[in-house]
């Protein structure tokens, strides 16, 4: 009975530190980042440097994969040599730097933080030169939706916005063709009114993918232009759930008084049921994730 109960343990153990690595892929390579992603040069030059240099080290797929799937018996050789050397134990080193190692130990293992704490150790252990954003990422249970698109995004309010300054344009006819000619978006909101939207679907192949296409849904389809820009100005966000069922949002700076962040954070957490929420961490825009306990 003692060892069954030391083996539950260690599998909890493992269980809880694989969601931890988890949580910071899900921080830092991330391929759909939110639609209040950062835009500042110096923090996003620095991240990525930090990402490039904790990336692990991929070997190289060997050519003759691409025959994989017209020569049978090159296709079982191959295979052959891959599982023997899936059972081969790797010998990639982790590029992390020293810091970044250091600022990981500070982090229990298997511990999952409440909010206040959270946001303590977060700030501790922020490894940038700048003031760095902190931000929340949540890891949801598949959905059983009636309909595809069923809370795929949404809007929510931040109480003390995201700590970035966004740029909101009103479309016209010379900027769509602009955007149109250009296939560039400058700009993190765009606002149009309902008589102009059959020239904006011009651009809606360019704008759809960047998560900018004015939404009745989201309110930036509207007559009264400078009432939806004082909103989003005071903190309305749209989110979106990624292709992998994340949810990434920045509810701050580090700098930031934790009050601030703590309320942000919980206006993000509240905006899903908390049945749907597998997981959530807090980071930093560099640096390790801490686990939240969501109750």
């Amino acid at each position: 009975m003692q060892k069954k109960k030391q083996i539950n343990q260690s599998d909890i153990v493992a269980s809880e530190k694989a969601s931890e690595e988890e949580a910071e892929a899900m921080a830092h390579h991330s391929q759909e980042p939110s639609f209040d992603e950062e835009n500042d040069p110096d923090e996003e030059a620095e991240k990525a440097t930090t990402v490039e240099e904790a990336a692990d080290v991929d070997e190289a797929v060997p050519a003759e994969v691409a025959a994989i799937h017209t020569d049978n018996q090159t296709a079982n050789e191959i295979n052959k040599k891959v599982a023997l050397k899936k059972t081969k134990p790797s010998t990639t080193k982790s590029r992390r730097s020293a810091g970044y190692l250091k600022a990981k130990e500070q982090v229990e293992a298997g511990k999952r933080y409440g909010l206040n704490e959270a946001i303590e150790l977060v700030k501790k252990i922020s490894l940038s030169k700048f003031d760095g954003s902190i931000e929340v990422h949540l890891k949801l249970a598949k959905k059983k939706a009636k309909t595809q698109n069923e809370s795929l995004k949404g809007i929510l309010h931040l109480p003390y916005g995201s700590g970035k300054e966004r740029k909101i344009v009103v479309l016209d006819e010379a900027m769509i063709d602009i955007i149109a000619a250009t296939k560039k978006a400058d700009f993190d909101v765009a606002l149009a009114s309902p008589e102009l939207m059959p020239k904006v679907g011009k651009i809606a192949k360019i704008l759809g993918p960047l998560g900018k296409m004015p939404d009745p849904k989201s309110g930036t389809v509207t007559n009264d232009s400078q009432a939806t820009i004082a909103e989003i100005q005071a903190g309305k966000i749209d989110y979106r759930i990624d292709s992998h069922n994340n949810l990434h949002q920045i509810i701050g700076k580090v700098s930031w008084d934790n009050q601030k962040l703590a309320d942000n954070a919980q206006a993000v957490l509240s905006v899903l049921p908390k049945s749907r929420i597998e997981a959530a961490y807090l980071s930093a825009s560099i640096g390790p994730s801490v686990p939240l306990d969501t109750n």
